[in-house]
């Protein structure tokens, strides 16, 4: 039972709808043929004034979103404020649309180097040394211990494998 009333209804309503429109269509003509010839015209610049002033605004919300877009802003960054900056003159917005977009990017580039600036500072500066591929000092200086114990313990296969990788070592520095 609901769905045949709410068709019901949806039917009336749609009825009075087109009684609405028929009326109003009919009302439209009467007006019109009772105007006189300069208020007809002056509702024709009325309808033209209307639909320049819609023209313009959609001019400067695409001059306003384009200047977003060329700054690199996606389309959640500005859609907030577009609403505020769009005005009847195009001109007018595109400047502003353009002021807001450098004062952005300004304050962007600020702040990358703010962040910049804090971690080079928090850096700390590496010890210095040298490369010499792989063999350092501290290698050649633990051959060497190793080639003493053995030396000790007259090691003869053990002194000639360390005298071999120091003088690798030395080698790999020259």
């Amino acid at each position: 039972m609901p769905t045949t009333k709410y068709n019901t209804e949806k039917q009336n309503t749609k009825a009075q709808l087109d009684a609405y429109n028929a009326l109003k269509a009919e009302y439209d003509t009467f007006k019109q043929s009772k105007m006189t010839d300069e208020e007809k015209q002056a509702e024709q610049t009325r309808l033209m004034q209307e639909q320049y002033q819609k023209a313009n605004l959609t001019i400067s919300k695409m001059y306003a979103e384009n200047t977003f877009a060329k700054a690199g802003f996606k389309e959640d960054d500005y859609k907030g404020i577009l609403e505020n900056i769009v005005t009847e003159d195009p001109d007018k917005t595109k400047n502003l649309a353009e002021t807001i977009c450098n004062t952005m990017l300004k304050q962007k580039q600020d702040i990358e180097k703010a962040i910049t600036d804090k971690i080079v500072k928090g850096t700390k500066t590496p010890p210095s040394g040298n490369n010499n591929d792989g063999g350092s000092d501290s290698d050649i200086e633990k051959y060497n211990k190793l080639f003493i114990e053995a030396q000790k313990r007259s090691d003869y296969p053990k002194m000639a494998y360390y005298t071999r990788l120091i003088q690798e070592m030395r080698n790999k520095e020259e």
